[in-house]
């Protein structure tokens, strides 16, 4: 019983490899498909171009942009229209009470606000009275109002995107 089915295994793969086996060999040549994709990818490629002549104008292509795509770009190249929309957007974010802005945010907000209101008093060399520590004064106050302004636009993000989801 245990050689029958031994044979009858052996049978079973002696097929399967014949029919593997023919199926190889009606595989068709690599190199005959190699060479067709080669030749297709020639005739789809442009000639080269003489570098030592000039293109012409027939040679340059140039979009012909739409209604659409100008009025697009002149509304986020208009600097005023962004930053009025940025304002407003800081506006809602600061008074939406929907909104619930991070208690870190507010912190460090009134602390810079403040810190910018009295630079003057605790900067270093900005107590005295001549141009130097004017112009330093001022330094402190932009280092504090670029902080200021990277703080409230992550929150302003947080805003946009909390309206978003919404």
């Amino acid at each position: 019983m245990n050689d029958i089915a031994i044979d009858a295994k052996m049978a079973e793969l002696d097929r399967r490899v014949q029919t593997l086996e023919t199926k190889v060999a009606s595989l068709p040549d690599s190199r005959q498909i190699e060479d067709r994709i080669v030749e297709r990818v020639r005739s789809s490629i442009p000639p080269p171009i003489d570098p030592s002549q000039a293109p012409s104008f027939k040679d340059i292509s140039m979009p012909m942009p739409n209604v659409q795509s100008i009025v697009a770009t002149a509304k986020t190249t208009w600097m005023l229209f962004e930053m009025a929309a940025e304002l407003k957007t800081l506006f809602w974010t600061l008074l939406d009470r929907r909104y619930h802005m991070a208690w870190i945010t507010r912190f460090i907000t009134i602390a810079l606000v403040v810190s910018i209101m009295t630079s003057h008093w605790w900067a270093p060399f900005a107590v005295y009275d001549n141009f130097i520590s004017h112009l330093w004064d001022k330094v402190i106050d932009l280092v504090l109002g670029l902080i200021l302004f990277l703080v409230l636009s992550f929150e302003t993000r947080r805003y946009k995107e909390w309206r978003s989801k919404r």
